[in-house]
């Protein structure tokens, strides 16, 4: 008898990878009030950028709290110019220490961090050329899944703000304007 399924012969030339998924836009939202304080922030510590995270239940999507992290970018660029060319008013580095503390806190009471979150003083809200060389490791996200909020801050005063996720498809941050819908930006 002849086998039900013959062996198909090997294909010519290189396989093609399956596709990668798209990472879908976080599903996510910034309360008003956590991203008013975003603002504040920024207002706060400009002309230089001001930093830090939000927070929520971890396991949910629910963002309700708000974490200011020391910039330590002066002190940094101070120690090693050469290797920190910037300064505060040009980038941000989160205190290690104290986000250290801080996820540590956050998962004693079942909670993790859900967006890490800067201010750029005086440009827009936009994720840079720099903000993504510093969320990536060889060309992966350092931190898988995280979401960035971007606030821009002019003169003290609100100037947009954006969100960025990785996403595998394109090998790239996607964005989308806060209050705006993120889905619906991230679709093909």
């Amino acid at each position: 008898s002849t086998p039900r399924h013959q062996p198909r012969a090997p294909r010519a030339g290189p396989r093609r990878a399956a596709p990668r998924e798209r990472m879908k836009a976080p599903a996510l939202t910034i309360p008003q009030p956590l991203l008013d304080r975003c603002y504040a922030h920024g207002a706060a510590t400009y002309p230089e950028e001001g930093c830090g995270v939000l927070s929520g239940p971890a396991g949910t999507d629910a963002v309700d709290g708000w974490h200011a992290i020391a910039n330590v970018l002066n002190a940094m660029h101070a120690e090693d110019p050469e290797r920190y060319p910037r300064t505060a008013a040009e980038g941000y580095f989160m205190d290690p220490a104290a986000m250290m503390r801080l996820e540590k806190a956050l998962a004693a009471q079942g909670r993790a961090v859900k967006v890490i979150f800067h201010t750029h003083v005086d440009v827009g809200a936009y994720f840079s050329a720099e903000d993504k060389t510093r969320a990536l490791w060889a060309g992966e996200p350092l931190l898988p899944g995280m979401v960035y909020l971007v606030c821009g801050v002019k003169a003290r005063q609100p100037d947009g703000a954006i969100l960025a996720w990785f996403d595998d498809a394109s090998r790239d941050f996607a964005t989308a304007p806060v209050g705006e819908t993120p889905a619906a930006q991230a679709q093909p």
